[in-house]
């Protein structure tokens, strides 16, 4: 009673809150625990006997589930999103008891227990006959109120469980997000991939280049990063022996927030010793193919079967004229070019032939990339963890894969050279200027015993997940995403 007390004196409750509180010492005078199953527990989900009722009619079941409406006799039951509905025969003068509890202690929100036999109304309406009711869990606040206030975005974020109580589109979206990273895993297994688990606490942030957030750890009295990319350890792995890795995990950018951004998010991160850049892009678009076959409706999926493969110089030489493969050109006319079109350039970007270059590509190129498209030919200055292409060093064996205008993937042929790896480190770390940078020793060490030839490929699986929903913002793909205040 204490702690209720304590609980009360935080804020100010309605009158909702207090009639549910005083029901509450109602069910404690009686002697009944209101947060415990032990003496009813659900010997079926409703999902189950929704899914296959013929199975179940007239069988004497216990199920449970959260009061959503209530209308004279009849109640309805919600479970992992499944409905069903229950009803308290009133002509039965043994059952009096049972509508006597529901009417005095029982409220919408309530998450209950019954027990009875399924069965069929005259209207054909599956329900469950309440022979037993008992509460669960009594729900001291009601639910929000569907259509004042839950619409809008930032209250819907704020009050998240309440949202989900309510928006079974979210539940469902996030239960296929589930589903959708279980087949991932599937997919993998069966080609022989093996998921490990790296560090998100890293001494020295690698493997993207993004702003980090830091840390310090007391007892060893040093900074750590969370990691902005699991890569490096991946790859050290690979050295040490496996031939086929991924990761599935959380990785942390101290960056922008919007519709597409979150400051953690969720990627798979794969690599293949003895692939190429052809190899990797074939496996990316094998298992997002798949992904389409499982989660997409028929009339989506039938206009996302063919993925294209362009190379970036020719992309770039269709909106600017210039070719920067067969003929490139000096760093002023890329400059003035780029002023011509509108860009606005900063000052390490002028100093920079491989920057403009791509900054063609991700103005005036990128956003305009609806249907699958791997896009191939990056420079090898922006690729510090890639190979540069032996035919012509400007550009890296690597690739992205843009869908609806936003890149998905990002893969290349590993750089598995430790005397190159070191020199594009270096370069990398004097060329940056947002933040500091510092040369991972350790991963060059590891790199000493031998990489073998690898192919590699990081997908963003939020923004995956958007697109197979047709989602229009990351926050309806995530559980808790994050609000500012």
């Amino acid at each position: 009673m204490d702690q209720e007390k304590e609980q009360n004196t935080k804020r100010k409750l309605n009158d909702q809150e207090e009639v549910r509180r005083k029901k509450l010492l109602g069910l404690k005078e009686l002697g009944e625990d209101a947060y415990s199953s032990k003496d009813l527990v659900p010997s079926h989900s409703v999902k189950e006997v929704t899914s296959y009722p013929d199975r179940y009619l007239e069988q004497q079941l216990v199920l449970g589930g959260r009061v959503i409406t209530v209308r004279g006799p009849f109640f309805v039951i919600k479970e992992n999103n499944s409905k069903l509905q229950a009803y308290i025969d009133l002509k039965e003068e043994t059952l009096k008891y049972i509508h006597n509890y529901f009417e005095k202690y029982v409220d919408i929100g309530d998450y209950v227990c019954v027990a009875g036999p399924l069965f069929r109304t005259h209207k054909g309406t599956l329900s469950i006959r309440a022979q037993q009711l008992k509460i669960i869990s009594k729900a001291l606040k009601p639910l929000p109120e569907k259509w004042a206030g839950i619409q809008s975005p930032e209250l819907a974020v704020r009050n998240r469980v309440g949202n989900l109580l309510l928006n079974e589109e979210l539940f469902h979206n996030l239960s296929l997000r589930s589903q959708i990273i279980s087949e991932l895993r599937r997919y993998l297994g069966e080609l022989g991939y093996l998921e490990f688990e790296t560090p998100i606490l890293h001494k020295i942030p690698g493997g993207a280049s993004a702003r980090p957030f830091k840390t310090h750890h007391n007892t060893l009295k040093e900074d750590l990063y969370l990691r902005i990319a699991p890569e490096l350890y991946l790859k050290r792995l690979i050295v040490s022996g496996w031939t086929k890795v991924y990761e599935i995990g959380k990785s942390f950018r101290n960056e922008g927030i919007d519709n597409f951004h979150n400051p953690e998010f969720s990627s798979i991160e794969i690599y293949s010793t003895y692939f190429g850049l052809e190899e990797t892009i074939d496996l990316t678009e094998k298992l997002i193919i798949n992904l389409f076959e499982k989660f997409l409706p028929p009339e989506r999926k039938n206009s996302l079967q063919k993925f294209e493969r362009k190379p970036m110089w020719e992309l770039v030489k269709e909106k600017t004229g210039l070719d920067f493969y067969n003929n490139s050109p000096s760093l002023p006319i890329a400059v003035k070019k780029a002023v011509e079109l509108g860009l606005e350039l900063t000052e390490e970007e002028k100093q920079s032939l491989a920057r403009v270059y791509e900054k063609f590509f991700e103005e005036l190129i990128s956003g305009e990339l609806e249907r699958p498209t791997f896009v191939y030919g990056f420079s090898s200055e922006c690729s510090p963890l890639a190979k540069e292409d032996s035919a012509n060093n400007f550009f890296a064996q690597r690739f992205e894969l843009y869908i609806g205008g936003k890149e998905i993937a990002n893969g290349f042929s590993e750089q598995n050279d430790p005397f190159r790896q070191e020199e594009q480190f270096k370069k990398q770390i004097s060329s940056e200027t947002e933040f500091e940078l510092k040369l991972d020793q350790d991963y060059l060490s590891a790199l000493e015993y031998g990489l073998p030839p690898t192919g590699g490929v990081g997908i963003g699986l939020d923004r995956l997940i958007m697109f197979l929903l047709d989602s229009k913002s990351i926050k309806e793909v995530i559980s808790f995403p994050y609000l500012k205040g």
